[in-house]
């Protein structure tokens, strides 16, 4: 059976470090979801119409004041405005990361420092017996 080490403060702060360095190397990026969708156009004379292909709709939508606003994406800007969308999904998955890291640097602290706390106390004591004597 293999004891897992504990968490140093160190290791868990140069993660941190690491995943802010990430960070760094964003490139452009927009909040929402890129969404596809398939719909007919409503034009009896189109293909579509006829039992074809449905056209495909690019919008991205996001949550403004709780409503789902959706924003037309022209054909020719689809494929940039997609890996926006993925680049702000990785971005948020790294502070979200980074965030927790930080939680787990704050819950080691309190332990951590009684258990110095205690160890000087104990040093104290034991100093002052050694020279009463």
């Amino acid at each position: 059976m293999i004891m897992a080490m504990p968490e140093s403060v160190d290791t868990l702060k140069a993660q941190m470090h690491a995943k802010i360095k990430a960070l760094g190397k964003a490139g452009l990026f927009m909040s929402g979801t890129f969404v596809r969708k398939r719909r007919r156009c409503g034009n009896p004379a189109c293909a579509c119409a006829k039992g074809g292909e449905p056209h495909v709709a690019y919008t991205v939508t996001s949550k403004v004041a709780g409503k789902t606003k959706a924003i037309y994406v022209p054909v020719d800007l689809t494929e940039a405005v997609e890996q926006w969308t993925n680049e702000y999904k990785r971005i948020k998955k790294l502070m979200k990361e980074i965030d927790m890291l930080a939680e787990r640097v704050i819950r080691l602290h309190v332990p951590r420092a009684r258990a110095v706390k205690r160890r000087n106390a104990s040093l104290a004591s034991t100093t002052e017996t050694s020279s009463d004597a």
